[in-house]
């Protein structure tokens, strides 16, 4: 028989090999979840960005938890070829991308960040828009995709008036710019998207693996349409329009678009300048209200979290996947270098982090994919081209003075006929050359001085007190054209 000592010195043995069993070391030190939150055309025109006519409570919050970046920019100003970007961490002057084709087509073996995860032991699963492409959707996240059930027409109408409106635009098949119902947020598709996120969090709280979420938020992507209790967020007469009215002086055909998406929509004139006030007006009223809309769901996916306990073993983060102009520069929507288009809100929030910080130094969105790997605690594939945000995030204090990078192609389906703009940006500069892609022969350049003209009214390149900064931001840009490919499958897509 043992004796009383032996018989707790053998309790105390079995406690130490059931505290060091690989199951009890796999939930102690089990990895932080991960939430991505991307918004459709949201420009940082948000209340903790400083627009204070702007009711964006949750995003605030959400900012106020983590590190808000206050510089952070796109590396191309359009949907298609911003997320393929971010989401490969490949830069969209690469393969091809910036033609806007699918990652599907462009980039099949790359290992993408929602697989990398998925690689690396995580649940994933997406709801929303993502990915742009639907083939790249399906091929990415197959059965971990959850499809909405549709309670809305065309693009996202429940009114019977706009749907009937879809018929009478003949050109586009498109309904009006904008709608307000007097509906359940679940009756449009970022209600009915949120909600189905919530429902597999609540799923994923029953598994020991840690899960990799992405939601896509359509709003305020057109057409602006939201419930009508976020358009009474905005009562008519505290709208204003821009006071950036006029288009850059001194630039050429290159810098500001003349046309695009909203002229295809019902009731919108076929030229960006022939858009009234009063329909600007209305314009911009609609754009807010989607705004609130889209932080409703944020604050939905806050607080489920919190609900679940596991608000302090996720990292979240929110960005936009270009800005928007909002008839700025006498112009509409986005597609171009300007700070306007590129410009965007970043905000990382994520265990054991310092909260409400904000940071002030240049940061490119190609940055995100690494970053997270790095929060998670996992070595990054070594094909990304970005930069871990996590030294930011570790020490709130450090700025340093990058230099960021951006791209717009005109006629980015012929190659032989593509003028790219390249771009080179700083705190204090936005350096551009537009550049006939086939030959390399620079055809404009312009130059912004954000210490003297924040707004990019004036383009500044025959200056000569600005010799110095041109040659220094020049050098900039030829490394970018330098790592241009130029023999890719896709330079005649129509």
């Amino acid at each position: 028989m043992r004796s009383k000592s032996q018989s707790s010195l053998l309790i105390i043995l079995i406690t130490l090999l059931l505290a060091c069993s690989p199951a009890r070391q796999e939930v102690a030190h089990k990895k932080p979840n991960v939430l991505m939150i991307i918004i459709d055309d949201l420009r940082p025109e948000l209340n903790c960005y400083g627009a204070n006519h702007i009711k964006s409570p949750n995003i605030d919050r959400l900012s106020s938890e983590g590190i808000q970046f206050n510089q952070a920019h796109v590396q191309q100003a359009i949907c298609m070829a911003s997320r393929a970007s971010i989401l490969t961490g490949v830069r969209p002057e690469k393969r091809g991308i910036y033609t806007g084709e699918s990652v599907t087509k462009l980039l099949p073996e790359v290992l993408s960040i929602n697989n990398f995860f998925k690689q690396e032991g995580y649940n994933i699963a997406a709801v929303g828009k993502v990915y742009h492409h639907g083939e790249d959707t399906q091929n990415q996240f197959g059965n971990d995709y959850i499809v909405p059930t549709s309670s809305w027409t065309g693009r996202g109408y429940v009114s019977q008036e706009s749907i009937d409106k879809i018929k009478l635009n003949t050109t586009h098949n498109r309904g009006p710019a904008y709608e307000a119902a007097n509906v359940h947020d679940t009756l449009y598709k970022d209600g009915i998207n949120t909600l189905n996120a919530i429902r597999k969090l609540d799923e994923f709280q029953q598994s020991d693996q840690p899960f990799f979420m992405a939601v896509g938020l359509t709003k305020p992507h057109l057409p602006f349409v939201a419930p009508q209790k976020y358009w009474d967020m905005y009562p008519p007469e505290s709208i204003d329009l821009t006071d950036l009215k006029e288009r850059p002086k001194n630039t050429s055909e290159h810098t500001i678009r003349f046309n695009g998406e909203l002229t295809n929509y019902y009731g919108i004139p076929a030229k960006y300048t022939d858009i009234d006030d009063s329909t600007a007006l209305i314009l911009r009223r609609a754009y807010y209200a989607c705004v609130s809309y889209a932080d409703a769901q944020v604050g939905l996916l806050m607080d489920k979290l919190d609900q679940l306990g596991i608000r302090d073993e996720t990292i979240i983060v929110l960005w936009g996947d270009h800005g928007f102009k909002l008839g700025d520069y006498d112009s509409w929507c986005k597609w171009s270098n300007m700070y306007l288009d590129t410009h965007i809100p970043l905000i990382v929030s994520a265990p054991k982090l310092k909260r409400g910080i904000i940071n002030t130094s240049p940061t490119e969105a190609i940055n995100i994919y690494p970053t997270l790997a790095e929060l998670a605690g996992l070595k990054k594939p070594n094909h990304l081209e970005g930069n871990s945000l996590a030294p930011y995030l570790n020490n709130p204090s450090l700025h340093q003075e990058d230099t960021i990078f951006t791209i717009w192609p005109h006629n980015r389906w012929n190659y032989d006929k593509t003028i790219m703009g390249f771009s080179a940006k700083t705190t204090r500069f936005n350096y551009t050359e537009w550049v006939k892609l086939s030959t390399g022969e620079v055809v404009e350049r312009e130059l912004y001085d954000h210490e003297n003209d924040h707004q990019e009214t004036f383009n500044v390149i025959g200056d000569i007190q600005y010799a110095d900064d041109i040659q220094r931001m020049a050098y900039q840009v030829e490394k970018l054209k330098a790592n241009t490919d130029h023999d890719h499958a896709f330079k005649n897509l129509r």
